[in-house]
């Protein structure tokens, strides 16, 4: 008789024990992204096969100052330092414990997605060396997660961080 109590008893400890993971799991949510550009001609290209970071913190993104000249080289120079910057100030926080959440490649459709994340706010970052039909691209992007939903972020001309180039 006493056995049958004990045998019980582990088989409610192994239920509980399995059951826990379900609670958080319906807390989680997923990030399903795409990444384009729209070109000169108007055709949407899709970034394949690019680095997409998932991190916990916002980086500094350097200004770009366009306005003051309208000579085509200096605005690429212009553009290609803020590239650059933004860059290295992605690469000095990466090793950082706690800002890289997860990275993800996308699809040759240029799809993404980060599954499981526990709610809070998040950023996607995108950066050099990235590039979409020829041009230097970056983003940075805020995503809030909340419990059990999906959320979806599209990248594209709109909302780059920095002028492609």
């Amino acid at each position: 008789m006493r056995s049958c109590h004990l045998s019980n008893a582990i088989l409610v400890l192994l239920l509980t024990l399995l059951a826990g993971p379900s609670v958080s799991l319906a807390q989680e949510g997923t990030i399903t992204g795409q990444v384009s550009l729209t070109n000169q001609e108007g055709k949407v290209v899709y970034g394949d096969w690019v680095r997409v970071f998932l991190t916990s913190e916002t980086i500094d993104v350097p200004e770009v100052d366009l306005a003051s000249t309208h000579v085509p080289w200096e605005r690429q120079s212009r553009i290609n330092t803020g590239h650059m910057d933004f860059f290295v100030n992605f690469r000095q926080k990466l090793n950082a414990p706690g800002y890289a959440v997860e990275d993800k490649l996308t699809r040759p459709d240029g799809t993404f997605a980060f599954n499981r994340i526990p709610p809070g706010r998040y950023y996607i970052v995108i950066t050099f060396p990235t590039m979409i039909a020829g041009y230097k691209c970056a983003w940075q992007t805020a995503v809030d997660v909340a419990g059990g939903q999906s959320v979806s972020v599209a990248l594209n001309n709109d909302n780059l961080v920095i002028p492609a180039y």
